[in-house]
């Protein structure tokens, strides 16, 4: 009995990995490889950049990791944790997520040190990290959504359109009305969402309910719901506009909308726990949606890759020097 119950779930963790393998050699094989040969030819634009078009690409990226640092500082509610420290603790877990196969749980505990060991109490750096997760990945399913609704009057209204603005609305107007919980449709729509949660695996119902509580305490505080509302979707449209300034760089500037869908679409694909980051994930689907939305093979390929060079690759040699930088902080803090 003991040894059925433990192989069930390492064969269901053994075809997920056989999948997501097959998944993403599908993708480098028939989107990026081909995409790659092509942007090949122009490689020579690359050399032709003009200086000032990477320094605000990277001044844009700079500001979106800020952000997220700020965002984190405002949920640290009560704490001492000085901001530098905070940054740099976001960037080390961040260029760890990169690098490291599991790397989202790896960074997360990396992070949960290190905050910690900067003087928050570990109850606040839990809360936070959870909220912080939520919030973030709503933010870019709000942006999404929020794209589509112009999508469907500037650009043609496709059924995908069309699907991704009916579910946001359901789910927005069920989130709404179940928060209220006062008229007998909210205590319908409350009654939904708990039935729902009841057919999700036992034990992670626990941790969605005490998460869901510690976020509705936390949006209790004005300050929270102003970070909610600016810190992170401003940390997901610097990242486009990196995405917009390459675009604008190669000579085809994208107009704010479909570049957004592009974005969106790209990096909702990216929580797939496919590969780490969304390596070949990312890339694949930016690069054909783009060209998708009239950009040039070359263009869109050249675009993507320098903005997963700056984006996902240039924070990783960057978090290793702010963890050595911790260390040797922490180190001193303890000699005192």
């Amino acid at each position: 009995m003991d040894g059925s119950t433990r192989s069930g779930p390492a064969r269901y963790r053994g075809a997920w990995s056989a999948a997501s393998l097959l998944i993403v050699v599908a993708l480098v094989e028939y989107v990026v490889l081909p995409k790659l040969a092509i942007a090949g030819e122009s490689l020579d634009r690359v050399t032709h950049l003009h200086p000032l078009w990477v320094i605000a690409a990277v001044a844009l990226e700079a500001a979106s990791l800020v952000s997220y640092s700020l965002f984190t500082r405002v949920l640290l509610t009560g704490s001492r944790v000085r901001f530098s420290w905070i940054l740099r603790s976001d960037i080390t877990g961040y260029g760890v997520s990169h690098v490291i196969p599991g790397g989202a749980a790896t960074a997360t505990a990396l992070r949960f040190r290190l905050l910690v060991s900067g003087g928050a109490l570990p109850t606040e750096v839990t809360a936070t990290i959870a909220a912080e997760a939520i919030g973030s990945w709503l933010a870019l399913v709000l942006m999404a959504w929020l794209t589509s609704i112009p999508a469907l009057f500037l650009q043609h209204a496709t059924s995908s359109y069309l699907l991704l603005f009916g579910i946001g609305l359901v789910a927005l107007a069920g989130g709404v009305l179940a928060v209220r919980e006062r008229s007998a449709l909210e205590r319908f729509a409350a009654r939904l969402l708990r039935s729902l949660l009841q057919h999700l695996p036992r034990r992670v119902r626990p941790w969605i309910a005490s998460v869901a509580l510690r976020l509705r305490d936390l949006l209790a505080d004005r300050a929270v719901r102003r970070a909610f509302l600016v810190w992170a979707p401003l940390n997901w449209f610097l990242d486009a506009a990196v995405l917009w300034t390459f675009l604008a760089a190669y000579g085809e500037p994208l107009s704010p909308v479909p570049l957004l869908l592009a974005y969106c679409v790209a990096n909702l694909a990216s929580a797939l726990p496919l590969t780490p980051g969304g390596i070949a994930v990312v890339e694949g689907i930016a690069i054909s949606t783009l060209i998708g939305f009239g950009v040039s093979a070359p263009t869109a390929v050249l675009a993507v890759l320098s903005w997963r060079l700056l984006q996902f690759w240039a924070p990783v040699p960057l978090a290793g020097a702010c963890y050595l930088s911790l260390r040797a902080q922490s180190g001193l803090m303890a000699r005192r």
